[in-house]
């Protein structure tokens, strides 16, 4: 459904253009009544918001929780201002900025924009702050923020939160192998621990997603005869562990929040992992209705999209497309979601509790590292 609002709000603007014409061929007014069942098209003050997210590419999965999360929301929302433009920004930045070309000719006044992912982020960053528009970063730790003044809404606590919390339990170690993507996360948690504790740093791997299993070196791996390895995977990382576990390379696993994909839950390879993830409110009934709709867990990415489009319908539906109005409601403002109690600063970035998760037995659980006496 969610999929389509790009299509159907573009089949809307033709609806509208020939509504006008025939008005003013015929000399008399009639009501503009254009219905769909993928998104609210009635209302002809409707603000369109593009949503630009991973439909394509090695992360499409993850981009499917977002949209389902994006669509729940949508569900909760009838009747409202907004229209969804959903536009497939791909797994990489090429087919980010063909997205994002794509968004500004077809709505060149659009002055909200969602991004899922830092590369996409990083892509629509520039030319959105220029423009004053409201950015609303979604599953991007890693920001090259550029500009001194925008209306930039960070979601995703940066590296720069996360870091410290992943060092703090790596500083156990004295050798640490990191394996990462080529993209702008995996450089960014890089810079950031090679800052932190370059002293422990044995070796960097990079290896392009889109062509696992080839790119990724494991005999580099091997050879720097790590403590433990640093997984800075998404929803391959699975391939990755396996590899990992079939080259008989025995350290232990430690990842960061994207990891956390319940495909991991489906080898032996991945037990034992641990990461850091957002302390999840799993009390919230976001997490029982994704259960009974899709038929799986949602983890962090649906968690944190539910909430994100939760607070922007909310914003929409007081503000319209005022970025006046609409900002503040993520300035030094608290809201109780899914990821837990949001707290955003003064400058539009959010902030939740992080914790540490272990893959045990089939299952994600909290871990203590004082649960092995560490």
């Amino acid at each position: 459904m969610f999929r389509n609002s790009y299509r159907l709000a573009l089949f809307c603007i033709f609806c509208i253009s020939l509504c006008f014409l025939s008005s003013a061929m015929n000399m008399e007014e009639n009501p503009l009544n254009v219905t769909s069942n993928a998104s609210f098209l009635s209302e002809p003050e409707q603000i369109p918001v593009g949503i630009l997210l991973m439909q394509s590419g090695f992360v499409s999965d993850i981009g499917e929780e977002y949209e389902r999360a994006f669509e729940m929301v949508q569900e909760d929302n009838p009747g409202s201002f907004l229209l969804p433009v959903v536009i497939d920004a791909g797994s990489n930045a090429t087919t980010a900025l063909s997205a994002w070309n794509t968004l500004k000719t077809s709505y060149p006044h659009s002055s909200i924009v969602v991004t899922v992912a830092s590369w996409t982020t990083n892509v629509v960053y520039p030319d959105a702050a220029d423009a004053g528009s409201v950015h609303i970063a979604l599953g991007s730790a890693v920001i090259n923020q550029s500009r001194n003044h925008d209306n930039l809404v960070r979601f995703t606590p940066g590296v720069e939160q996360e870091s410290p919390v992943l060092a703090e339990y790596l500083d156990r170690y004295d050798r640490i192998t990191i394996l990462g993507g080529d993209h702008d996360y995996a450089y960014g948690y890089v810079r950031a621990l090679q800052s932190l504790m370059p002293e422990k740093i044995a070796d960097v791997v990079v290896y392009n997603p889109n062509d696992l299993p080839d790119s990724l070196n494991i005999t580099k791996v091997r050879d720097s005869n790590p403590d433990v390895i640093l997984v800075l995977s998404m929803s391959e990382a699975l391939t990755v562990a396996e590899m990992i576990r079939n080259n008989d390379i025995s350290a232990p696993l430690v990842g960061t929040r994207v990891i956390e994909w319940n495909t991991l839950l489906k080898s032996p390879a991945s037990e034992g992992l641990i990461f850091t993830t957002p302390a999840l409110n799993r009390s919230e009934p976001f997490f029982f209705r994704y259960r009974e709709k899709y038929g799986e867990e949602a983890t962090f990415y649906g968690a944190e999209g539910y909430d994100a489009m939760k607070i922007l319908y909310d914003a929409v539906q007081s503000c319209g497309n005022d970025k006046e109005c609409l900002l503040p409601w993520f300035t030094e403002n608290q809201y109780p979601g899914s990821l837990g109690e949001v707290r955003f600063d003064e400058n539009q970035v959010a902030f939740y509790p992080i914790e540490l998760k272990i893959v045990r037995n089939g299952t994600f659980e909290r871990y203590n590292p004082s649960e092995d006496g560490e």
